[in-house]
């Protein structure tokens, strides 16, 4: 018997009916009030942020400034985004509804919470590289507007990234007949070793007391890996709803468990929310990030809009989590970005309304379901206009039943579906959509470990290598090596090899390189990696048979086969076999279609070869990516670009023709852009065929200031060696050290400028890298090279602080006392050296003058940032100590109670009570005398119960408080613990004191052990 299935719309549509007129894409100025950035930092940067810099100068101060815009529109939707703010796109503005869907600051107001300092909340930022709020986040990207043939509109958006050599293109289009938006990411990794792998979107959402998380799954995991309950914690509180997350700080979760293409948020009150959609293979992380809810979290509402409201953050990834070195102690540990390896995936963006809280979400809309005995009632938010068949299907596939749908984008339409009792609905499909039917809430369930099997050891070779691995891929170099050379006294793999044979490649040490991948090759002739290792080496060490070898063995492993035969095909290049090129290159493309290397390097063999355009590459290049610096140069003769760091863009291509041995090629490129040291020295190497030529070149390099040039490729030692060896020049070796102090050879750095004969009178930045390259004991030279550097550039006020900090860590209180003092007078309104001089203060025992300076400062934080805070409870707490001392009871517990504030000045927000640590107030409060013994117990009962700290100082004053409290007879109920292990003759020494219950003869030490430590930015 034929079922019929019964379906009406309801009356009082939403909106009327549009007409799809194509989507239009237009640049406008629009006026924001501003808070902007400025200051970069001079100084070469730390290994992990390095060839960047940052930038250091944040205000309260606003200017209304006017921004480019590109602004996307159809019917239903208006996307904004911000070429000149990193290409964020700021909102999308859903005109059904009328109301934004995405976060929407009314402000730009940047903040110190990027790698780089400056970032802005809200809006939809891309990341690609190594971390979150990436290099270019804040500053100009190149970008360029299309409409489509089919209606769409879309806006491009570029960037090279120097952390990663890597190249992304975003592609954000707005088709005419849809409710909603995709972003298409393409990132590729045009270099011939892995690169670390890092992408997220992050999205900002209003944050409110009836927002709930649309995120399927049973577990989340923090950044550290280790895996909770979702979305009901051991509290049972609900995690989904916002409002019950008011405890805590600042919150990340990293939610799996369950197989979904979709997740979002929803405003119960509103009946109103937005999802993102994608193919689970494409984006595995989904994370929300919330501010705590208290005043630390509060604190950056004020700091990062004006009238906007809080946010929070809903974000994809590629991988499960956004991991810190920690996670790879788990399941969830880092992966590399292939050489040569390009990425491609899309992503949508919609909103929907009028259905409640959507059981799926698909392209075709987001639906609400509720199931009878014979029928299903369907609620759908179309964001397509709805002219279709559609089926109820079972588990497998079977047809239950079928009619027809007819509905318009923006009307929430209900309808039914008349099913056989009995049956068993698995799917309901709308044109190519599959709507979730199943009621069961452990059908999308996820088997996935979240922790590492019992059996296996967290101490083994293998696990202890994988962690090496993983900090190579974090940019970790250093703290790798270490590793390494514990590993390498034990029982050496192959892998261990291929490992050295990595980091010895960073180091630009290609014998170690080629050493070590022939003893990886010794126990496993076929490993790719190792094989493909000893090829790149041996091309250095022109040992050519065995890097033809090495590629060749590499090759006939398919996940090494495309970058292998690029290889073979820039070696055969290079020796003018064009014919044996083209072959490589069309087997590169095989096992990877997109190749980039491989596709430029095909239309310049096809232009030697003298035959017909290869349109095929072309078109492919330009598909994914329309700023693709090799075809605008081989087509135009110049490349252009507005990004931040254009110039880079433009060597980055003439060392790739260099490599090709194409140097006409390089040098006209370079010649046609702006020139800094490092560019001139290429020109001159790139020319030295010409003397008189390449000699003019080389003496412009020599004449120039290396101000902001943070020489970062392998490919530049070479240059720069010639460069000596033509030019003495200590632009030259300033150049080279860097480059060899950022590749993990620090001593060779030293060495090169020690030998400088001539050194600069009017570039301080030359003096603080010497600084930076003295050993650690010889804290006398560092703070020579420094006190230079200041001499050289006394407005520079960053030498001023590193100065300060030197003496400080070579005890000379008294002399960087003298510093600081003149350095805050100088630039009074600079909040980082008025902390450095409050530390200062401190370390010298000047702590009424610190309390003053601290009621005086206002501090615009970092991320993270306590600093400001500590130093006040320092401050105070001393004071207090004096007063005990003195015996002037009643003023020590004035300024006791006062170090548990939270003044607003110091950039740090009041956290909920059972965050705050106070157990140094708590412990001095108690020591004040026997007057009220219950009072003392209760103190010693919260030092027991306070959160459990990591410091093992304040470990031991918990420890104590609970040996007291038994001596007295108190009653306590167990705490949590974490005993002390390992503890050192002079803590042991400590220990003692402090049970003697002496507090002159242990404070002033115990309070400088715990507070004596700086704040540390990641970058």
């Amino acid at each position: 018997m034929k079922k019929w299935i019964l379906l009406w719309a309801m009356g009082n549509c939403v909106l009327g009916v549009f007409a799809q007129h194509p989507a239009k894409v237009s640049e406008v100025k629009k006026r924001y009030t501003t808070y902007p950035f400025t200051d970069p930092d001079p100084i070469a940067s730390a290994q992990k942020l390095y060839p960047y810099f940052r930038f250091d100068g944040f205000t309260n101060t606003a200017i209304e400034k006017d921004w480019n815009a590109v602004i996307l529109e159809n019917d239903y939707i208006r996307v904004q985004v911000m070429p000149e703010i990193g290409g964020k796109i700021w909102s999308a503005y859903d005109k059904v509804n009328k109301r934004d869907y995405i976060y929407n600051n009314g402000v730009v107001k940047f903040r110190d919470i990027a790698m780089r300092g400056p970032w802005t909340s809200g809006g939809i930022e891309a990341n690609y590289g190594i971390i979150g709020h990436t290099p270019n986040t804040s500053t100009p990207v190149d970008y360029l507007m299309r409409e489509n043939t089919d209606g769409s509109a879309s806006c491009f958006i570029n960037a090279y990234d120097m952390l990663s050599r890597s190249n992304w293109t975003l592609e954000i289009r707005l088709e005419k007949d849809k409710g909603y938006f995709s972003t298409r990411s393409f990132w590729s990794n045009a270099n011939a070793v892995e690169q670390p792998y890092y992408t997220w979107m992050n999205l900002g959402v209003a944050a409110g007391q009836d927002l709930k998380f649309l995120y399927p799954g049973n577990q989340y995991i923090g950044h550290d890996g280790d895996a909770h309950a979702w979305p009901i914690d051991n509290q049972g509180r609900d995690l989904s709803n916002y409002r019950e997350n008011a405890f805590g700080s600042s919150k990340s979760y990293h939610v799996l468990g369950a197989h979904s293409n979709a997740f979002g948020v929803y405003y119960q009150d509103h009946n109103y929310g937005m999802a993102r959609y994608a193919l689970r293979e494409d984006k595995l992380g989904k994370k929300i990030f919330l501010w705590s809810q208290a005043g630390d979290g509060k604190i950056w509402e004020n700091l990062l809009t004006d009238k906007s409201g809080q946010y929070v953050e809903i974000q994809s990834g590629r991988l499960f989590n956004q991991n810190v070195p920690s996670s790879s102690l788990t399941p969830f540990k880092q992966i590399g970005f292939a050489p040569y390896q390009s990425d491609t995936w899309t992503e949508y963006w919609m909103p929907f309304s009028g259905i409640g809280k959507p059981k799926d979400i698909q392209l075709s809309g987001a639906m609400q379901l509720k199931k009878g005995n014979d029928e299903i009632l369907l609620e759908i938010d179309p964001k397509r206009s709805l002219k279709d068949s559609i089926y109820v299907l079972d588990s497998v596939g079977n047809v239950l039943n079928r009619s027809f749908i007819e509905a318009k984008l923006g009307e929430p339409t209900k309808f039914s579906l008349k099913v056989a009792t009995g049956s068993r609905p698995g799917y309901l499909k709308l044109g190519q959509d599959y709507f979730n039917l199943r009621t069961e809430e452990s059908w999308p369930k996820l088997n996935r470990p979240t922790v590492i099997s019992a059996e296996a050891s967290s101490d083994t070779s293998q696990t202890k290598l994988l962690e090496v691995r993983d900090l190579i891929r974090f940019r970790q170099y250093a703290f790798a090596e270490v590793k390494l050379k514990e590993l390498a006294l034990q029982a050496p793999t192959s892998q261990t090899y291929l490992e050295m044979a990595k980091l010895a490649w960073f180091k630009m040490e290609y014998q170690s390189v080629y050493t070590y991948a022939q003893k990886a090759l010794s126990m496993d002739a076929y490993d790719a990696q190792a094989n493909y290792y000893y090829g790149l080496a041996a091309i250095k060490l022109k040992k050519e048979n065995d890097a033809l070898d090495g590629f060749e063995v590499a090759s006939l492993n398919p996940a090494w086969r495309s970058a292998s035969y690029v290889q073979l095909a820039k070696y055969y290049y290079r020796i003018k076999q064009y014919e044996r090129a083209g072959d490589y290159l069309g087997k590169a493309l095989v096992a990877n279609p997109l190749n980039v290397d491989a596709l430029q390097m095909n239309l310049l063999v096809q232009r030697k070869k003298g035959g017909l355009a290869d349109t095929i590459s072309r078109q492919t290049i330009l598909q994914y990516d329309p700023f693709n610096a090799f075809l605008q140069f081989e087509e135009k003769k110049t490349v252009s670009s507005r990004q931040e760091f254009a110039s880079e863009k433009l060597l980055e291509l003439a060392i790739w023709y260099a490599d090709l041995g194409e140097y006409n090629a390089a040098t006209d490129l370079l010649s046609s852009g702006p020139k800094n040291t490092e560019a001139l020295l290429w020109l001159a190497w790139l020319t030295r065929s010409d003397k008189s030529v390449s000699q003019g070149w080389l003496a412009q390099a020599a004449q120039s200031k290396p101000s902001f040039v943070f020489p970062f490729r392998e490919e530049s030692n070479s240059v720069f060696q010639w460069a000596k060896g033509n030019c003495k020049s200590w632009t030259i070796d300033y150049l080279s050290a860097l480059l060899y102090r950022f590749r993990n050879q620090s001593q060779k750095a030293k060495e090169i400028l020690s030998a400088v004969e001539q050194e600069p009178t009017d570039f301080a930045a030359y003096y603080a890298l010497k600084s930076s390259l003295q050993d650690t004991s010889r804290h006398d030279l560092a703070i020579k090279m420094m006190q230079q550097a200041t001499v050289v550039d006394p407005q520079e006020w960053r030498y001023g602080l590193h100065l300060v900090e030197l003496l400080n860590n070579s005890a000379s209180y008294e002399k960087a006392l003298q510093v600081s003092t003149a350095y805050h007078l100088k630039f009074p309104k600079n909040y980082i050296l008025t902390l450095a001089h409050v530390r200062t203060l401190l370390l010298a025992k000047e702590y009424a003058r610190a309390e003053k300076e601290l009621e005086d400062v206002n501090i615009l934080p970092f991320e993270g940032a306590t600093e400001g805070h500590r130093y006040y409870v320092q401050a105070k707490l001393m004071l207090a100590y004096q007063n005990i001392v003195e015996k002037k009871y009643k003023e020590a517990k004035l300024k006791i109670a006062e170090s548990r504030l939270w003044p607003m000045n110091l950039g740090v927000g009041e956290p909920y009570a059972e965050e705050k640590n106070e157990i140094l107030a708590d412990w001095l409060e108690q020591q004040l005398g026997p007057a009220d013994k219950k009072g003392n117990a209760d103190l010693l009962k919260k030092i027991v119960h306070s959160k459990l700290s990591k410091n093992r100082y304040e470990l031991m004053l918990r420890e104590l408080a609970e040996q007291q409290l038994k001596l007295s007879g108190a009653e306590i109920a167990v705490a949590e613990r974490n005993d002390l292990k390992e503890i050192s003759q002079s803590d042991q020494d400590l220990w003692n004191q402090i049970k003697k219950g002496s507090l002159a003869t242990y404070w002033p030490v115990l309070i400088r052990k715990i507070y004596f430590q700086q704040d540390k930015r990641l970058f």
